[in-house]
């Protein structure tokens, strides 16, 4: 990998080194060649980051367990080669007797070896300690983002506009008309002689 990667974002770098597993995946590789070109000392993670908090960081992104899932199904094909094509180191673990004859019957379970067995099982703890401390990541993100939204202030209310007065409203009022005088009262007339005369 380019040194001139580091200059890059780390979500940039982090889908590289995808990449590069992704590509080398495809040519079905064994475990072991595909574990060292891509998460070993010299590897295209740590050529990436080479910084040993970032890397630490790269190990709890979704990229970095999704290598890990072609690790395991690697492992599972049991492709031939493997050990035979790099030097194996040995390590002494000094367990009790009781998880040795534990780990002694898992194993003929599996028809495996102890040694392939233990191997299984460390790779599968780093991969779920690591996903696990990319939920606890990403829960911990959730709760302060949540607590940040707690201590907003309050939006206050929009004002009301005033009222707007309808036009009976608006319009100035006339003064009130005075009653109109009542009308005289006729004035009597004088009585006419009956047709028939006077009695």
């Amino acid at each position: 990998m380019n040194d001139i990667l580091v200059n890059e974002s780390f979500d940039t770098r982090s889908q590289k080194v995808l990449q590069v597993a992704k590509q080398l995946y495809q040519s079905n590789p064994d475990w072991v060649t595909f574990f060292r070109e891509v998460l070993g000392v010299e590897g295209a993670a740590r050529s990436v980051f080479p910084d040993q908090n970032e890397y630490i960081y790269f190990e709890k992104t979704n990229q970095y367990l999704e290598i890990q899932q072609m690790v395991t199904n690697l492992r599972n094909r049991k492709i031939p080669g493997g050990s035979h094509n790099e030097a194996t180191r040995v390590i002494t673990v000094r367990l009790p007797e009781s998880l040795h004859e534990a780990l002694k019957a898992e194993a003929a379970d599996h028809k495996t070896s102890m040694n392939k067995l233990c191997i299984s099982k460390l790779l599968q703890v780093l991969a779920e300690e690591e996903e696990n401390a990319a939920i606890a990541a990403r829960a911990a993100a959730a709760a302060a983002a949540a607590a940040a939204a707690a201590t907003r202030p309050a939006i206050m209310p929009t004002p009301m506009a005033p009222a707007v007065h309808t036009m009976a409203q608006s319009m100035p009022t006339r003064p009130e008309m005075p009653a109109p005088a009542p009308a005289p009262a006729p004035a009597p007339q004088p009585s006419s002689p009956h047709r028939f005369g006077n009695y």
